[in-house]
Parts: structure tokens; C-alpha cells; sequence
């Protein structure tokens, strides 16, 4: 039932409309068009702050138990200008952009489903279709959905690659920046009276456990701005880092113990230092025993692949989706390499991401 064809014309279409975070009025403005000739009425819900457009929400009546359905239309720099080229049973990007595939992959294959269902007249349960925005810059878009919309009997985040794959973990994850202080002075002439706020956050950083700290636990320093010409000590240099743990206390240890390091190595220098952190989401765990887990293992085997539960290191709508009540898996649709030149959409892994989720729909409406 899949139609091939018209799904990779639907993706490479979606590639070549820039989307950045907090950029997706083009998207969104193309994407109301597709809903409407399906007979929905699409509308926008929660804007983030200076967010061009809202996320966009469509309901598809049904019969049954309620489905969210969901991927996000953003995406991470260098995003302009996607040229996509399609090599085998790839589609990669011409140029040194990325290709969008995070999250174009999942929302091109819920149009298709969608379209599937509409041509065959398929029984279906009530399906609501989110598409969010600002997802790559903290899921900063179904954080601000209205909570009334978040009403269901479990959903489906279409938004990592391997189709066998089903994630049913995520971790929380924490910010956090760090202002150091220190003492401007001439570089040349008179360098002791400074203190120099670069060496002071060198020092500290090369002190810091960052990395796999454990099997449930990452951390990151992804950031480092500051000083402002060559012969001036620097009096001051911003980090910004991260930690992310399954478990939330060892979360928190761990941006405790680079606080720590933080303020130590300052004192010791006699800089000063200012932090703020802020959490970015919580972390989940749908059982196995689960109903959608139930479901998404049937549609998989049906589809001829064997299903595997995963946990992952990375978050995505699903969390919010999860904390907010509705037991959301986080399901395959083919994107690789995501988040660099590399990146690619694998043609059949979309195809059988579609299909699975007809088959997981075909359930439901049982």
C-alpha cells in the first residue's frame, strides 16, 4: 500500500524547504496545504518565544482509543539550501549541508500514512498528527503545546533510524552555563596584574569528568566564548555545557561535581564565577508490558523485522509527550549520520517505517 515513489518525492520535497529552528514558516505554511487537501484542518498551538510559526496540529476522526502521531519539522544547522541526491537506495546531501533527514524522514512518512489511509478507506482509531517545532534546540516546541492537546491513549514520536528499533527509554538532561570572571591587563606590558579568565576555565575543564561517565550517564562541554583581542588578558569566558543521565540523581551529581570544579579552580585563581543551570526535560521509561509496546513489536514482526526495545542517550518529543501522561514510544523511519554532511535517508527503512505504522494503526482499529 506504500506508495514509494510518492513518499521520496514527498521527503525530497520537505529537504529543500530551509527550517531552522525558530525559521519554520516556509515548512509550516507548505505542510497546511498537504493536511488540508486530505480533508483535515490544520491549526498552530503553542509558539515559542521568537518563534516564527507554532507547532501544527491535525485531527483525523476515528474509532477507538486516540493516537498522537508525531515529528518535529525543525532542523540543526547547516540547514539552508538542501540539495538532495538520491544514490542507490540513499538520498544524501549534494553540498556540505546537512540533509534534514532529523526529522523530515517522520514527517514525510506520516503524510503517506496518512494518504494511505485516505485512498483505501482503512479502518483507524482518532489519530492527531503533531508536527513541532524548535525540537533541536531543547524541545523547546512541545514544551509550550497547550496541555489539553496532550490527551491520548499512547503515541508515536517518529524521530531515530533503525526501523527494528523501538526506544522506550531516554534520559533527563540539565544545562548549565558559567560565567568566569577575571581581571583585565595589558598582555604585553603588565600581563601578572591580570587574571586571566581563559587559563582559569582551561584549568577547571581539564579537571572535569565529561564523556560516558557511566552506562545511563553523558556529559559535555559544548561551548566556550570569550577574551577580545590577543593583547588583552581576557576578564571573562562563558561555558556551556550539559548532563544527561537515566537516572536523575546521578544527573544531578554530575553537574554538582562540575560546579564544584568550577568553583574551586576559581578560588584558587581568584576569579569569580556565576552559574545557571536549567533542566530541559525529564526522562522516561515506557514497560514492556506496556499496551503501545505490545503493539509496536506486532507491527514490526508484521513488517518481517524483529523488534528490539533500546534505550537512548538522546531526548526527543516523546519525553514531554511521556511526562505529560501519554505513553509514547519513540519509533525507526531511516535517518543516519544525522547532524553532519554525512547524513542519509534510507529509502526502504522509510518504506518499512510507514508500513509499520499502517500496521500498528490496523491494530488499533481492531
Amino acid at each position: 500500500m506504500i506508495n514509494k515513489k510518492r513518499l521520496v518525492n514527498t521527503f525530497k520535497k520537505l529537504v529543500k524547504i530551509d527550517s531552522l529552528s525558530l525559521k519554520e514558516g516556509k515548512i509550516v505554511k507548505h505542510l497546511k496545504k498537504e493536511l488540508k487537501t486530505l480533508g483535515l484542518r490544520p491549526y498552530e498551538a503553542g509558539k515559542p518565544k521568537d518563534g516564527e510559526v507554532g507547532n501544527l496540529i491535525a485531527d483525523f476522526p476515528g474509532k477507538g482509543p486516540r493516537i498522537i502521531l508525531n515529528a518535529h519539522v525543525d532542523t540543526v544547522s547547516p540547514g539552508k539550501n538542501i540539495k538532495p541526491v538520491e544514490r542507490g537506495n540513499r538520498i544524501y546531501p549534494a553540498g556540505k549541508t546537512i540533509l534534514g533527514a532529523d526529522d523530515k524522514t517522520g514527517v514525510a512518512v506520516i503524510l503517506e500514512v496518512l494518504k494511505v489511509i485516505k485512498k483505501n478507506k482503512l479502518p483507524h482509531p482518532a489519530i492527531r498528527v503533531i508536527f513541532t517545532v524548535a525540537e533541536e534546540i531543547g524541545i523547546v516546541g512541545a514544551k509550550v503545546l497547550p496541555k489539553n492537546l496532550l490527551k491520548a491513549d499512547f503515541g508515536i514520536t517518529l524521530d531515530h533510524g533503525s526501523v527494528q528499533k523501538i526506544i522506550n527509554q531516554a534520559p533527563s538532561q540539565v544545562n548549565f552555563t558559567a560565567t568566569i570572571f577575571g581581571r583585565s591587563a595589558h598582555a604585553g606590558i603588565h600581563p601578572e596584574d591580570g587574571i586571566n579568565a581563559i587559563k582559569v576555565a582551561a584549568i577547571a575543564i581539564s579537571k572535569m569528568k565529561f564523556g560516558r561517565i557511566d552506562k545511563e550517564t553523558t556529559s559535555n562541554i559544548g561551548v566556550i566564548k570569550g577574551g577580545k583581542a590577543t593583547n588583552i588578558v581576557p576578564d571573562k569566558v562563558e561555558i556551556k555545557g550539559e548532563a544527561r543521565s537515566h537516572d536523575r540523581v546521578k544527573m544531578w551529581c554530575q553537574l554538582r561535581h562540575m560546579q564544584i570544579v568550577l568553583m574551586r579552580t576559581c578560588a584558587k585563581y581568584k576569579a569569580k564565577v556565576k552559574i545557571t543551570a536549567n533542566k530541559v526535560y525529564n526522562s522516561f521509561e515506557v514497560k514492556k508490558k506496556c499496551k503501545v509496546v505490545k503493539l509496536a513489536f506486532s507491527a514490526i514482526k508484521k513488517a518481517g523485522y524483529k523488534p528490539r526495545l533500546m534505550p537512548s542517550g538522546g531526548g526527543s518529543d516523546a519525553n514531554i509527550f511521556n511526562a505529560a501522561g501519554v505513553p509514547t514510544l519513540n519509533m525507526g523511519v531511516g535517518m543516519h549520520r544525522v547532524h553532519t554532511a554525512r547524513e542519509y535517508a534510507d529509502v526502504n527503512e522509510m518504506v518499512a517505517g510507514a508500513e509499520i505504522v499502517i500496521n500498528l494503526i490496523a491494530e488499533c482499529a481492531k
